[in-house]
């Protein structure tokens, strides 16, 4: 294809004549601008459809990058529980329910008040301490009883 805007061969020109310009309709120079700019476009826009899929692939893989760090360090920490809970002689149900620091010195700290609570809860066993103890002194009935002779007029 010729460039459209490049000057043709120049024309054989009989003695005495001028040589003319070659002259355009406003629809030809509109379909060469608009063929020039497309092909500019081209040129410079051509891999913008490739570029912008390889930015979505990359975003995606971005975010499992993300994903996958964040399932590593709640394994870290769930690991690091059950190390801690094992040590400590805590129940996995415990550990589930009572560990819930998020480094290991609160993990620590709760691990070792916990397994004191149940230390102590094993030595004194579920017990109330007043347990079938009567501490009534007197006659719980004194008051009703004269309000009744008083009442009555009794003198018992």
């Amino acid at each position: 294809m010729t460039d459209p805007i490049a000057p043709e061969a120049p024309v054989a020109v009989e003695a005495g004549e001028q040589p003319q310009d070659k002259t355009f309709t406003q629809a030809e120079l509109n379909q060469i601008l608009k063929d020039r700019l497309a092909q500019q476009a081209k040129n410079q826009f051509g891999d913008y459809a490739d570029l912008k899929a390889k930015a979505e692939g990359a975003k995606t893989v971005e975010q499992k990058l993300i994903d996958l760090e964040a399932k590593h360090a709640e394994a870290e920490a769930r690991a690091l529980r059950s190390e801690i809970a094992t040590r400590h002689g805590i129940t996995a149900e415990d550990r589930d329910l009572f560990l819930t620091g998020s480094n290991a010195d609160a993990l620590e700290a709760q691990a070792k008040r916990l397994a004191e609570r149940i230390a102590d809860q094993k030595k004194t066993g579920n017990v109330a301490p007043k347990e079938g103890v009567n501490k009534t002194t007197g006659d719980p009935d004194k008051g009703l009883r004269e309000f009744a002779r008083g009442l009555f007029g009794s003198t018992d």
